[in-house]
């Protein structure tokens, strides 16, 4: 029973055999997604090209029954008698000269990892973890999946660049081979003939005309942008294979984490080595116009979020100008928060609203501050000048807005600042009570508040747009 090798050099022979005036030789066909092999090349004389035959799998049934050795081998002949002479007749420049060759470039994209030795020696390009290589499709208008490889070799013959090599590429692509974008349930009538009549799906399918090597349409971004435009926006792209993908809208029915399992089970189960691009769940952002990993959008949203909220300037509190009267302090005016916490906070608890006065403005005091013992402040008199109650603790003179408190206006505190300035202290006299004014020697100057953060000294707010 012959080894690999001299099953190898016997098929060698038995071609030769059937075609003497062609050149047949043992060939190693390095290629990529795992199908490199060692196999039989057959090229006719004057031909500018070759086709060769991987021996694998007629050793596998040669292994299994030796006794067809003749058979197989009969077979082989007979095929590669049959291929070569279908072999395509074309000028060799058509692939050599990149002026005749780049109006033929095709895109494939293939995972980066299992690949990784073969692209050490191939021009690529690569978006996150797979590479966009290129091929020169071969004149053959009956197999239009015949095309070869753009190497490091032949791209230095070319005398271009890798970047305008792409360009070239995704024109080429554009004009030959078009991207064809169809809604799952489109593509399901199709198979059916017209059979089912389905709503339409949240999955599409993208791939080019012909199929072949259709995974390249991500590397297209005014498709992608359409595709976007006619999604309703962002999208997630799924790796079918090498030849098409998944386009599902991100419009939050799913999570990443879901569809990447999907993706997943299916690569395990009904996905080949050849046709394996990727465990990964892509998306297409349409406001940034980026094409990337799932898992790398969501990050980058995360640090842009972050970002944006240790740059943004803190949300503009809206707060108001107003007169701050405290016992034994001549009056102040602070800005002041308008929520009802920061009212709480000045006056030292619950509030209480009076309006006696006829201005637009109102007094804001602790409504429990003659129960808490808080010390008096300021008499409040009526239009004859006579005491009707005392103030306890501090209070706020606030100006009055159509809805809410508001900002004292200039003469407004000018006005009130002079009717409170000076500090009084209280006498019981019988039944009444007599309001003294504190002499200025015992006004206390005011001090910020420990548990009042909120009051500031007065000053002219700028407001910045957000």
């Amino acid at each position: 029973m012959m080894n690999f090798d001299e099953f190898l050099e016997a098929t060698r022979s038995r071609v030769q055999e059937e075609l003497p005036d062609t050149e047949v030789k043992i060939q190693q066909v390095n290629k990529l997604q795992g199908e490199s092999y060692v196999g039989i090349s057959v090229q006719p004389e004057g031909a500018a090209a070759a086709a060769t035959f991987n021996i694998g799998p007629a050793f596998e049934r040669y292994q299994a029954d030796p006794s067809q050795e003749s058979a197989i081998l009969d077979k082989i002949a007979a095929d590669a008698k049959q291929v070569s002479g279908a072999i395509p007749v074309f000028e060799v420049n058509s692939i050599t000269d990149y002026e005749s060759a780049k109006t033929h470039l095709v895109m494939q994209v293939v995972p980066v990892e299992p690949n990784a030795e073969m692209l050490e020696n191939i021009p690529h390009k690569t978006v996150e973890d797979i590479a966009v290589v290129y091929r020169v499709e071969l004149p053959h208008p009956e197999d239009s999946s015949a095309t070869t490889l753009v190497t490091n070799q032949l791209l230095d013959q070319y005398g271009v660049t890798p970047e305008q090599l792409h360009a070239d590429a995704v024109a080429a692509q554009l004009a030959n081979h078009p991207p064809v974008l169809k809604n799952m349930s489109e593509m399901m009538a199709e198979m059916s003939g017209g059979m089912f009549d389905m709503p339409e799906s949240p999955m599409w399918v993208a791939t080019v005309e012909g199929g072949m090597n259709g995974a390249s349409v991500t590397q297209l971004p005014d498709f992608l942008q359409e595709a976007a435009d006619r999604l309703g926006g962002d999208f997630f792209v799924l790796p079918s294979s090498v030849h098409e993908v998944l386009f599902i809208r991100d419009d939050g029915s799913f999570e990443r984490e879901q569809l990447e399992s999907m993706v997943q089970g299916v690569n395990a189960t009904e996905v080949s080595e050849a046709d394996f691009l990727s465990d990964s769940v892509y998306h297409y952002d349409s406001d940034d116009h980026v094409f990337e990993k799932a898992v790398t959008f969501e990050s980058r949203v995360a640090e842009q979020s972050a970002v944006y909220a240790a740059e943004a300037p803190a949300p503009a509190v809206e707060t108001m100008t107003v007169l701050l009267v405290e016992p034994n302090q001549h009056p102040r005016p602070v800005e002041i928060g308008t929520g009802l916490e920061n009212l709480q906070s000045a006056v030292g608890g619950y509030i209480e609203v009076v309006y006696p006065f006829d201005e637009p403005v109102a007094l804001v005091m602790n409504e429990e501050g003659k129960l808490d013992g808080l010390p008096l402040n300021r008499a409040l008199r009526d239009d004859n000048g006579e005491i009707y109650d005392v103030v306890a603790g501090s209070f706020l003179v606030v100006g009055l807005t159509d809805e809410d408190f508001g900002s004292l206006t200039p003469d407004q505190m000018k006005t009130f600042e002079e009717k409170f300035h000076s500090p009084e202290v209280f006498v019981r006299m019988g039944r009444g009570i007599m309001a003294v004014p504190l002499p200025d020697e015992k006004v206390e100057k005011p001090e910020k508040k420990a548990d009042a953060p909120e009051l500031k000294p007065h000053k002219k707010v700028k407001e910045e747009a957000l």
